[in-house]
């Protein structure tokens, strides 16, 4: 069911608090000031905190679906790329809890199904789109003596977007975070890359540089 309009204001502004100062440091009272409504009107749509999170974290899914996960056709056509760039324009989307996973799955155990979840299937994207890149000739086939070894690179994969917010934050990187997180993604694939799939990444990292430059 489509949230109200006031809901989603609501919602946008939460977002756009907790990614500016942290999920704990923000009061229903600073959302609602954002929001451009009364505290009375805001706690009339979400009672607690927890109600808005867990509104919030259904608001995340429904965008994961869209703007990531609605990229499988780009599995089909090879450009798995597309679907690493979304994510990480999702992250800078909701850094916030990005940012501060661990905390906010303890504080609100509410959410935790939904977020194991989550990282369940982007785990599985990931795989599904390394091996269809072995069936393309972007990636070496998986070797017989190591078997699991493309599993462990879909883990090593999801924990380099999972936290990557959080790294950028750590070096000081301001700008151009998306790219920097494709490039950092590249740099762990390639090893596995076949020649096709290190010229293909290039192509799509140069593409990347001269859309960020257009618009600059």
């Amino acid at each position: 069911m489509p949230i109200s309009k006031t809901k989603k204001k609501i919602i946008l502004a939460a977002v756009e608090l907790f990614n500016e100062s942290g999920i704990h440091n923000v009061r229903n009272q600073d959302i609602a000031k954002k929001s451009g409504i009364s505290l009375s009107n805001f706690n009339y749509h979400y009672a607690t905190k927890k109600d808005l999170v867990k509104a919030i974290f259904d608001y995340m899914t429904e965008v994961l679906v869209e703007d990531v996960y609605g990229n499988k056709t780009f599995i089909m056509e090879g450009e798995g790329l597309v679907i690493t760039k979304s994510f990480f324009v999702f992250q800078q989307q909701f850094c916030f809890f990005f940012l501060d996973t661990p905390n906010i799955l303890k504080t609100y155990p509410e959410v935790n199904k939904l977020i194991k979840e989550q990282i369940e299937e982007a785990f599985k994207m990931i795989k599904g789109v390394n091996y269809l890149a072995i069936g393309m000739g972007y990636m070496k086939p998986e070797p017989e003596e190591f078997p699991s070894l493309y599993d462990e690179l879909a883990a090593h994969q999801w924990r380099n977007t999972h936290f990557w917010i959080s790294y950028a934050r750590i070096k000081g990187y301001e700008e151009d975070l998306v790219l920097k997180g494709m490039e950092s993604n590249f740099s762990l694939i390639y090893p596995y890359l076949t020649e096709k799939g290190v010229e293909a990444n290039k192509r799509f990292l140069e593409k990347l540089r001269q859309d960020l430059s257009s618009t600059e």
